[in-house]
């Protein structure tokens, strides 16, 4: 899906120098073009006169020495930071070497196929230690310890990926002792399958209870001790950041894909992984898409795509180094001009240096103006630079709610601070009028007066109908009655409080914070939408409920609705003025208005069709069903309608511009 939604992409930039095109996302999560990041490098297929066989792994250290694994040739390739042939690892102990990871005096390889960690000395490559399944008894009781890949923390844990583990990592200290399981990926259970569960019997239950998670497929440590782990198949969350106590901090709908094998973080913090499709991934530290780059080589030999990769890792010059196993080959990307001020930008950002990073934020917008990327960062940083006004331009310039709930906090704070004394004076001022309205009310007693006159006109025919609204709101039932068998409302009233509702919808979405809603350029046709889908429910329910035995008239149905839909008039008028006050953390007090809302229009409507047509309660609910089925056949029927309409209308311009020509 994703590499669809990609080959899409209407957004058009620079001719690429490289045989793909590189991705981004914007802060909508939408996938869109931007300059290459990285461009292909050297191709490796042969180390000290051996050609590689089954490359699997490939891992860099601090000093950017790379190690090369390969299982068929059983032996670990070791290359200095210019790619040269330095030493090799081979051992008699190998019977599979299938991965490394390499600590400041240690080499940790995994044989698969003997089923244990070798340690190795880094200088002397000496055997060191070996680790095999451990002595507990969750492994005494066959559970299976198959490592492929390892990851070291500072204080010399091993963390242990196992083909089959479905309990997560195994966590080993560094005497390789059995700790815990650690960073599983949840169970998910489809839906259809959780809303069966609850007609099978017993024993459907518990075949459906050993239904296993997904294994990950690759892990990785950072600086700070932060696990990373890929997971190949899965598509949502596919890469996921642990910490110490097992919490994900990365996103539930970070961009990703199935088939992504391998994962390793760079020198900016930044986290790379690698699709055997061929796609080539790299993300912020926070989980966000940075950029994306690659495709499938189908048999082209084209530099730079790939036919399998199974491994990436980065060195200190943010080059990129990549095991296609498909073509026996170390693929290398270079990164650009336009990738190398992205680092720089984030690198100051996080060393505290805001004043360098919006620099170097701002040169990036020289490349591509639509980077979202650089306006958020550009926010962030003068955000941290106290200019919250300034920060919040740049926000909005890419619709980024989590920096415009920040910024409008401190401007807010702010505000607030330089004006106290205001706000505090026009708070003595409206008590002051509340008194000195008592005192004249007392005086010259005319809020009675002032009240008769507005009941005198509240009982003219429009007016009186109208004000129902807010009676429906305190005696709903009562006013039910009243327009069933008193004639109160009128077509008339009911078509305004239509339209007054399709104007405080647009009012809500031109004017009520953008913290709360989207404001898209294609509301307008949602609209029309919202209107056709009250138009077909009024009309729906009427031939419903006309051959359900009700007792309601088309116009009954048709006033009594515009009645229930009123709580929309008295709620959303208020609540735009107070969005305009609110941030992300008090989103509670717009949600919460918005679901009562809801919920009174739905008890509104049902006790609407209960009374206007003299139904039961279990009448009721069966009309309202039926009456979504009528929608959605009327709807079907109308879509099949415009669709052969549109090809006719199409067939017809058609014959005319032919017969135009040939005239």
């Amino acid at each position: 899906m994703l590499v669809l939604a990609l080959l899409g992409s209407a957004q058009a930039h620079a001719a690429s120098d490289a045989p793909y095109f590189t991705y981004t996302s914007d802060s909508d999560g939408y996938t869109i073009r931007t300059q290459d990041a990285y461009t292909p490098g050297q191709q490796i297929g042969q180390i000290n006169g051996q050609r590689l066989d089954t490359p699997e792994h490939v891992f860099v250290d601090s000093q950017d020495y790379v190690y090369v694994t390969d299982s068929v040739l059983n032996k670990v390739f070791i290359l200095d930071s210019k790619l040269r042939f330095y030493k090799e690892l081979a051992s008699d102990k190998f019977s599979g070497v299938k991965s490394t990871f390499v600590t400041e005096a240690s080499i940790y390889a995994v044989d698969a196929k003997a089923q244990k960690i070798l340690v190795f000395d880094k200088e002397s490559l000496a055997l060191t230690a070996e680790i095999g399944k451990p002595d507990s008894p969750i492994f005494a009781e066959g559970y299976e310890f198959s490592p492929t890949n390892v990851a070291v923390d500072v204080r010399g844990n091993i963390y242990v990926r196992s083909a089959g583990s479905t309990y997560g990592l195994i966590l080993l200290n560094r005497e390789g002792e059995f700790i815990t399981f650690f960073g599983a990926n949840p169970l998910k259970v489809p839906l259809m399958d959780q809303l069966r569960s609850a007609f099978l019997t017993k024993t459907q239950k518990d075949k459906l209870a050993k239904a296993l998670p997904d294994v990950p497929s690759n892990i990785a440590i950072d600086k700070k001790g932060f696990l990373y782990t890929v997971t190949s198949s899965v598509e949502t969350n596919p890469i996921k950041k642990f910490n110490v106590s097992g919490k994900n901090y990365f996103p539930d709908d970070i961009v990703g894909m199935f088939s992504m094998e391998s994962v390793w973080i760079g020198r900016h913090n930044t986290v790379f992984s690698v699709s055997s499709d061929g796609w080539i991934f790299e993300y912020d530290a926070n989980g966000n898409l940075l950029f994306m780059f690659g495709g499938k080589d189908f048999n082209s030999s084209r530099l730079g795509l790939l036919n399998r990769p199974v491994s990436i890792a980065s060195n200190s010059a943010d080059e990129l180094l990549v095991v296609d196993q498909g073509t026996k080959m170390i693929q290398t990307y270079r990164p650009s001009e336009f990738s190398h001020i992205v680092h720089q930008a984030m690198d100051a950002y996080q060393d505290g240096d805001y004043a360098e990073s919006r620099k170097q934020w701002q040169h990036t917008l020289h490349y591509n103006s639509t980077f979202d990327k650089a306006h958020i960062g550009l926010g962030e940083a003068y955000l941290r630079s106290g200019e919250a006004d300034l920060a919040y331009r740049e926000f909005e310039e890419v619709g980024y709610k989590p920096g415009l709930s920040e910024s409008f906090w401190e401007i807010r704070q702010i505000w607030l601070r330089d004006h106290l004394g205001l706000v505090f004076g026009i708070l003595l001022g409206l008590m002051a009028l509340r008194y000195a309205h008592k005192w004249a009310n007392r005086t010259y007693g005319y809020a009675a007066r002032a009240k008769e006159r507005l009941k005198a006109a509240s009982r003219r025919k429009f007016l009186h109908d109208f004000l129902l609204i807010f009676r429906i709101l305190k005696h709903p039932l009562d006013s039910l009655y009243e327009i069933k068998y008193e004639n109160r409302g009128s077509r008339l009233s009911a078509t305004l409080i239509y339209a007054l509702i399709f104007v405080l919808l647009i009012a809500h979405h031109e004017f009520a914070s953008r913290l709360f809603v989207d404001k898209q350029g294609y509301f307008l046709h949602q609209l029309w939408i919202i209107l056709g889908f009250a138009v077909l429910w009024v009309v729906s329910n009427y031939l419903v409920c006309s051959i359900s035995d009700g007792e309601g008239s088309f116009r009954e149905v048709y006033i009594a609705t515009a009645y229930a839909l009123s709580p929309l008039i008295v709620i959303l008028p208020p609540l735009i003025l107070a969005s305009n006050g609110f941030t992300l953390e008090q989103s509670i007090f717009y949600e919460l208005p918005i679901q009562a809302m809801t919920l009174w229009i739905a008890f509104l409507m049902f006790f609407m069709i209960k009374d206007i047509h003299s139904y039961e309660v279990g009448e009721t609910v069966g009309v309202v069903f039926k009456s979504a089925f009528t929608m959605l056949i009327v709807g079907l029927f109308l879509f099949v309608l415009y669709s052969l309409g549109s090809q006719l209308l199409g067939f017809g311009q058609d014959v005319i511009t032919e017969a135009g020509k040939r005239w």
